[in-house]
């Protein structure tokens, strides 16, 4: 064999040993009379010691992959740093397996080098110990994720990823038919149609780790290609699936992280925009949303009439406040489409602030009552006439100013489920339109706004939030045709869309459809909140960049026209440069 202990394993019992250790050379340290060279691979380091006629006769320098053969011994300074930092091995012969030519970056976790630089060599990068343990991270949450699922008798099911393009809520990677010219498959955003086929098939609890596709602007958390831990279940209500999803990600953290997780509350989707200003509230810091509409909305201030106005309160900070503060906490409002923020500062026992003489004084004498303001706190106010966008502008605030103050605990992990969204609303042409899939159940006790105010119906839609991430969305799945197909015509769709687009679907659901709901976990999300990383790409083996291109095989490419020609695609020259 080419080996017979790994790198992280000898011990002081294994002294006196003969050994076969096999990896890369970390680090080499010439003594001049003899050598040291660190061995490592993806269990960890073990330290060799050549004497000064072996480490001579052949050339060795960093990342060459070789083999020693040799006797552990004691070492004379422990290295408290190592799980093998108590022996070394006495290196009696070496092989070099293959050579290293000059590195583009060195293999450690302070690499500088730009991220392009790292992922066109990200074969090399995953040498770091920490990208090494960001996979093994994303490894043990699948098979932990797979033991829950089996254990409380899940099926695996892969579905197809060549499938029928559907509205999902993103762009389609679309896949040219050669046998079909001028169709097309459709990459799977998700498997959701095929998971509601299973359930109508009696296969009463489905998972896969499955791979979607969605072509969408780049971020830190998001990637061309991803996966999920996508489930299903029949005979469930969604306390039921709520259930499923907290005892999951319970059982992954623990046994990945050897994290206990509290148990999850349940928080509505107004109360989450009211109270944190977010869908995905960070719920581990004390500072919360007020509102303040009823009483500011007649305080004599011209710009606050007719909105909704909400405010957020800095306690002991007026004094830290200066006008530079104040033009960037408005140049982020204004990012969430507001007009801006008004600033206003409690010292010796009166508001502080331009606006102050548009207020009448007993509107201010009511705010500070019921915010219980205090000498040098700060208020924050937005207004708006959308609640969402005054919500959400100031939940940017509250975050950014939580991360100024250090009120984040990043060892604490507060877990709850956003529930009771609004299912429709309107476009600025008055058109109802869907906030979710148009497979969603609406909320039984609220079918009857149907025909008077859509708006008014909420979904049986629930989000898994982790400390301001969203881990996994999903919801109960419509099984009436005569639903489906109030939904489908309230949101404009023609009998010949429905054929078009749903036809397979509405045909099934006239076969005996079990009441049935779902989820999907974001798996790179997950595995980022279980290695404590800030980018999506540093859980992915080989990612995109922000610009959905790879740098390390230069995809995407082009392809010999060929190639194309026997699609029955024909290329439009246009602008190399877009």
């Amino acid at each position: 064999m080419l080996r017979n202990y790994t790198c992280g394993q000898l011990t002081l019992k294994d002294e006196g040993k003969e050994v076969t250790l096999a990896g890369w050379v970390d680090t080499i340290r010439n003594i001049g009379s003899f050598a040291f060279i660190d061995l490592r691979d993806r269990y960890g380091k073990t330290q060799l010691y050549f004497d000064e006629k072996l480490f001579n006769k052949q050339v060795i320098k960093n990342e060459y992959c070789i083999q020693v053969k040799g006797k552990v011994r004691k070492r004379k300074e422990k290295n408290p740093n190592l799980k093998t930092g108590e022996i070394e091995v006495e290196v009696s012969d070496v092989t070099v397996f293959s050579k290293c030519k000059e590195l583009p970056f060195t293999i450690t976790n302070d690499v500088t080098v730009s991220e392009n630089t790292r992922l066109e060599y990200r074969y090399l990068d995953l040498r770091r110990p920490n990208m090494l343990n960001n996979m093994l991270i994303r490894s043990k949450l699948a098979k932990a994720a797979r033991e829950y699922l089996d254990q409380n008798n899940f099926m695996e099911v892969d579905t197809p990823t060549l499938i029928k393009s559907t509205p999902e809520g993103a762009r389609d990677y679309l896949v040219p038919s050669r046998l079909y010219k001028g169709c097309f498959y459709a990459l799977p955003q998700s498997p959701q149609l095929y998971k509601q086929l299973l359930m109508i098939s009696g296969i009463d609890r489905y998972y896969q780790l499955a791979h979607c596709y969605r072509d969408e602007d780049q971020r830190a958390d998001r990637q061309p290609e991803f996966m999920q831990i996508d489930c299903e279940m029949s005979f469930v209500d969604r306390e039921d699936v709520l259930n499923i999803i907290e005892g999951l990600l319970k059982h992954i953290f623990k046994e990945v992280a050897n994290v206990k997780l509290p148990d999850f509350i349940r928080m509505s989707y107004d109360e989450a925009i009211t109270k944190y200003g977010s869908d995905k509230p960070d719920i581990r810091y004390p500072l919360y949303l007020n509102d303040v509409s009823e009483i500011l909305k007649d305080c004599g201030f011209k710009a606050f009439e007719d909105k909704y106005i909400s405010c957020l309160v800095i306690p002991n900070y007026a004094n830290n406040v200066s006008r530079k503060n104040m033009d960037e906490d408005n140049l982020l409002a204004k990012k969430y489409g507001v007009f801006g923020v008004s600033h206003l500062k409690y010292e010796n026992d009166v508001f502080n602030a331009s606006i102050v003489k548009n207020i009448n004084e007993s509107a201010l004498t009511n705010l500070k009552n019921k915010l219980n303001i205090n000498n040098n706190d700060l208020v924050i106010i937005c207004a708006d006439k959308v609640k969402v966008k005054a919500s959400t502008a100031l939940g940017a605030l509250r975050q950014y100013y939580a991360s100024k103050l250090n009120l984040i605990d990043k060892n604490v992990y507060k877990p709850l489920f956003v529930i009771d969204w609004p299912l429709f609303d309107k476009d600025d042409e008055g058109n109802i339109v869907s906030l979710s899939n148009p497979f969603t159940r609406p909320i039984d006790e609220d079918l009857k706004y149907f025909d008077s105010d859509p708006t008014k119906i909420r979904s049986t839609s629930y989000d898994t939030v982790l400390n301001g991430v969203e881990l996994s969305s999903g919801a109960l799945r419509i099984h009436d045709s005569d639903t489906q197909e109030k939904v489908f015509k309230l949101l404009g769709l023609t009998s010949e869309d429905i054929e078009e687009r749903f036809s397979f679907l509405v045909e099934a659901l006239k076969y005996g459809v079990p009441p049935e709901g779902g989820f999907g976990i974001g798996v790179e999300r997950l595995a980022m909140e279980l290695a404590k990383v800030d980018n999506v790409r540093d859980v992915v083996a080989f990612p995109k960049n922000l610009k959905a291109f790879e740098p390390l095989s230069k995809c995407p490419s082009k392809v010999p026209t060929a190639d194309t020609d026997v699609l029955g695609i024909t290329f439009i020259k246009g602008n190399e440069d877009e």
